[in-house]
């Protein structure tokens, strides 16, 4: 009511607009734009000027109409002065009182009622009531018959806003005598609310339903005229309903409502009236109006489902119960034949939930068939509704209806999910059993009892469940499915110890009447492990047939894999609790033979680890046992576990600087510092080529090489390769010659390709520093001085040159004379080009200059002799050489210590190549001699899983060699010569 009294506020300016404003309406924008113009122009105006009240008044009109605008919009966005109305009403205040006295008399009474208007959207009611009050109190002819008439409409809706609804009525009585036609309509409608506020309801409701009889009191003004104003109309008609709903809502009501009603709205003001009947307690005319709401032809699918909901409701509410069932399974029906948004589906499933729990409520005491009926229609419409299913179980439950009840309690544990309740699903299917177990019937019991156990099967309760079943079988005589059942149950680990106990006697019974005797003697074995007390007289027959079993399986040469597989498990899961010390000890060597034969290493190893952990094992057995598992993990290449085993080996059949030996060389092959190992095995007199091989890693494996070389020095030095090539590792290591001048010095060493590779390796830098400075230097031809002395530094330098180029053929080292030919070539050239370019003296003949030029090509001739003459000699060395192919090829067998050292010969040789093709294979070279650790780490996984591959062998011997442990290539070749021997054999 409120809302539509301010709309009707503001039309009073529209009804009081000056004829000029009125009849020219503009949007926004053209609005602001005159607004702007008249007041630039106004600003420039004196107020003398005969055109200034007209303008002005015009100004204000514009503003005032501006106002109104923006005042509704901010009443739409709920915001105070946010669009701007306050400010433009306050300048058309202002320009109204000061162009009031300059108007004309037949204008004020519209100026008059424009600014008392205006202070009246601003809350300031009094100063529109006095305005509006003096208007009023003029005498007769002051103003106009509309301005009063209007006067009178705003001064009555200022008391009806104030309550004081006496006063209203007395105004508006007084304004419905002089208004026009088209303001008739509102002012009776504002009549009748004024009647239904002073407690006259039988007269407000005629006088609404007296607007409601004269179309022509329903219209409003527009610029096309008098026209029909359907919002009013409707608006009208909506308070009608709270009229009428104050009192009995009679058949003739509902009749006479209906004439009023017109085609658009028409069912959203039925469908009003009903609910506000049914909400104040008239359920009966509430029923009829619904009915009467449903015969609408123009109901969309989800309008009528939703009413015949409500009128279910109703119904049930009125007491008609029979009746709102059959309602209710109508709106069913029409529910699976709706298609609705989630929002729109969920809002109507509510609505049937609370009528079927509304109804269940009202008959708690006394369950009926109604009660169940109405859960199986929401069922059937909802079948998700996890909560309503259980609710309707048990009513069914309660009503003996054991099979629907059973069925729904499973259909409701079905649909339980994680984000249900925990107990709604224990208790569906708690009570699916109960039901079953009530029916009697063996088929439902059974359903019920593997029901629970497929949606629980790890919860307490489950163990019992699964006793029901089996004991269910055993009532069917179902002798091998309950045997099997209840075996289960007796293996099992659980609180219920007595039914545990009841499963295996239930079970033997079962095998008992099936004379199956040997499931008999496993079972009782399975059951003497499961139940301790009974045990014994079980123990002693499972181990004498199990090794029976084995035995036959181990001496059976055409034993498959699975078999021996099998035999295995069995040998594994064997239960050994109290057997003997020779049982004992002939299970795991039975186990290792089997795994032997299966190549099964878990069992193999398990087997070993058995036999160690025998306190009684003997200490020959002991030691044989630790060195199969030693040999065991030597051939799977893990030699910390090997070398962890050999240390608890005795060892007493061979030397102790063999047993060192061999304890070092495990520790070396798994890195794990075997320096004391070595040192002991020397001092036990290790000798020969062990004892080489034992100084070597020495050397090798110390922090600073080169002292430990100098210490095995004299005993080494009997075999010169090793000792060069241990030199040149050292070198390749540290990058220096440093501490080696002992080697390298000693002239029993001195022809060693070794020795002479890292002597001339300082070659390199220091030629490098040469060329560099050669290739720094220019002729200055600033004086004849400054050349004389360049010339000199060149020739000087190439004398350099010619020198590190002896000493590149005396090293008799490729790379060395190709650089430096190389050297020699392009200085001597470029010594030559760049004489010969220096400018010719001045002022001479050509004769003179001839004579000049041949001068300067017979002092270069021996550069450029010299130069031709390296050319030639690089040539000869790259074509009839095989230094870069040699240089290769100990690039691809070395290892990687010293392919970094060959690496770096190639990368200088790739620079000075003379041809494409031979720089493409020398980078070809470098590329394939790039092994990394995760080749070598992945073939010797290989080989750990194959240990008995041969080729697999020889490929991680290439790979070893070059990049691997030293110790490793000896060690795989030990093994390929045992495994042809084991061939041979």
């Amino acid at each position: 009511m409120k809302s539509l009294l301010r709309v009707l506020i503001l039309t009073y300016l529209i009804f009081a607009q000056s004829p000029s404003a009125f009849a020219e309406k503009m949007d926004s924008e053209t609005q602001n734009l005159v607004i702007d113009r008249l007041e630039q122009i106004i600003a420039t105006m004196d107020k003398t000027d005969a055109s200034w009240p007209g303008s002005t008044l015009r100004l204000a009109d514009l503003l005032a109409e501006r106002a109104r605008l923006r005042f509704m919009a901010e009443i739409e966005a709920s915001c105070d002065g946010c669009k701007g109305s306050v400010a433009d009403r306050k300048k058309a205040l202002s320009l109204y009182e000061s162009v009031f006295e300059k108007s004309k008399k037949s204008e004020q009474g519209n100026i008059l009622f424009q600014i008392a208007h205006l202070h009246q959207i601003a809350n300031e009611d009094n100063k529109a009531k006095t305005i509006y009050e003096n208007i009023l109190k003029a005498k007769k002819g002051v103003y106009t018959e509309d301005v009063t008439t209007q006067s009178l409409l705003a001064l009555a809706d200022l008391h009806f806003q104030k309550a004081k609804y006496k006063d209203a009525q007395k105004l508006y009585n007084q304004a419905l005598e002089k208004a026009q036609a088209t303001q008739k309509g509102f002012i009776l409608y504002r009549l009748a609310w004024c009647q239904f506020n002073l407690g006259n309801l039988k007269l407000g409701i005629s006088t609404l339903e007296n607007l409601l009889g004269n179309k022509n009191l329903l219209v409003k003004q527009t610029e096309d005229g008098i026209t029909e104003d359907p919002a009013f109309q409707l608006d009208v008609l909506h308070d009608l309903i709270t009229f009428y709903t104050r009192n009995i809502v009679t058949p003739d009501k509902i009749t006479k409502f209906q004439s009023y009603l017109p085609a658009q709205g028409k069912k959203e003001l039925l469908l009003n009236f009903a609910e506000e009947t049914s909400r104040l307690g008239q359920k009966q005319s509430a029923a009829t109006i619904y009915e009467i709401y449903l015969n609408d032809t123009s109901l969309t699918k989800e309008e009528r489902l939703n009413a015949t909901l409500i009128l279910a409701q109703t119904n049930y509410e009125h007491g008609s119960s029979k009746e709102s069932l059959i309602v209710f399974a109508k709106a069913a029906a029409e529910y699976k034949d709706t298609s609705c948004d989630d929002e729109q589906c969920q809002a109507l499933q509510k609505k049937m939930r609370s009528y079927v729990t509304n109804l269940h409520k009202s008959k708690k005491s006394r369950i009926d068939q109604e009660v169940l009926n109405a859960y199986d229609i929401y069922i059937q419409t909802f079948p998700k509704d996890i909560e309503m299913v259980v609710l309707g179980a048990q009513v069914a439950e309660d009503l003996t209806q054991y099979t629907k009840s059973s069925q729904w309690y499973a259909n409701a544990a079905n649909l339980w999910t994680k984000d249900s309740p925990a107990a709604v699903k224990e208790s569906a299917l708690l009570g699916e059993i109960e039901t079953a177990e009530k029916s009697q019937d063996q088929n439902l019991r059974e359903a019920a009892y593997k029901h629970y156990l497929k949606l629980s099967p790890d919860t307490e309760k489950s163990y019992e469940i699964r006793y029901q079943l089996a004991q269910l079988s055993y009532e069917r005589k179902e002798w091998d499915q309950a045997a099997n059942q209840f075996r289960k149950l007796a293996l099992e680990k659980t609180k219920q110890t007595s039914l545990q106990k009841k499963s295996a006697d239930l079970a033997l019974d079962c095998l008992v009447l099936q004379k199956r005797d040997e499931d008999i003697e496993t079972w009782s074995l399975d059951f003497a492990n499961a139940l301790p007390a009974h045990a014994s007289e079980f123990q002693k027959l499972y181990r004498k047939s199990l090794n029976t079993q084995i035995v036959n399986v181990a001496n059976n040469e055409k034993a498959s894999s699975s078999e021996l597989e099998k035999a295995i498990k069995k040998v594994k899961s064997a239960n050994m609790k109290g057997a003997s010390q020779s049982e004992q000890i002939m299970h795991y060597n039975n186990l290792a033979v089997l795994a032997k034969k299966a190549q099964n290493d878990e069992a193999l190893l398990m087997a070993y680890e058995g036999l160690l952990a025998l306190p009684f094992l003997s200490k020959a057995d002991r030691e044989e046992t630790l060195a199969s598992e030693v040999g065991f993990y030597e051939k799977k290449l893990d030699f910390k576990s090997a070398y962890r085993l050999a240390l608890k080996m005795k060892l007493p059949n061979i030397k102790p600087s063999e047993k060192e030996l061999k304890l070092g060389t495990l520790a070396d092959l798994a890195n794990l510092q075997p320096q004391n190992h070595y040192k002991r095995a020397l001092q036990y007199k290790l000798s020969g080529a062990p004892e080489t091989s034992v100084r070597q890693r020495l050397v090798m494996l110390s922090s600073n090489p080169a002292s430990e070389l100098k210490k095995h020095y004299s005993r080494l030095l009997r075999s010169p390769d090793l000792v060069s090539n241990m030199a040149l590792l050292i070198y390749a290591k540290n990058h220096s010659a440093r501490g080696l001048e002992f080697v390298l010095n000693d002239k029993r060493l001195e022809r060693q390709a070794a020795i002479t590779y890292i002597k001339k390796q300082s070659y390199y830098p220091k030629h490098s520093l040469l060329e560099q400075k050669i290739s720094g230097l220019q002729l200055d031809t600033k004086s004849e001085r400054t050349l004389t002395k360049s010339i000199q530094s060149r020739m000087k330098m190439l004398k350099q040159a010619d020198l590190s180029l002896a000493e590149a053929l005396r090293l008799r080292d490729f790379t060395a004379q190709i650089i430096a030919l190389s050297t020699v070539k392009k200085e001597n050239q470029r010594f030559a080009q760049d004489f010969l370019n220096l400018p010719q003296p001045q002022n001479l003949t050509k004769k003179e200059q001839v004579r000049y030029t041949s001068m300067l090509q017979k002092q270069m001739s021996p550069f450029l002799l010299k130069a031709k003459y390296a050319d030639a000699k690089i040539n000869d060395l790259w074509t009839q050489s095989a230094g870069w192919k040699n240089l290769i090829k100990d690039l691809m067998k070395s290892r990687a210590e010293i392919q970094y050292l060959i690496s770096q010969d190639v990368h200088r040789l790739i620079e000075l190549s003379p041809s494409s093709e031979i720089k493409s294979k020398l980078k070809d070279a470098l590329n394939d001699s790039r092994l990394s650790q995760n080749n070598l780490n992945s073939m010797r996984v290989t080989v750990s899983k194959n240990p008995n591959d041969i080729e697999q062998i020889e490929k991680l011997i290439t790979l070893e060699t070059k990049i691997g442990h030293p110790l490793m290539v000896s060690y795989l070749e030990l093994r390929i010569g045992q495994l042809h021997r084991r061939k041979t054999l």
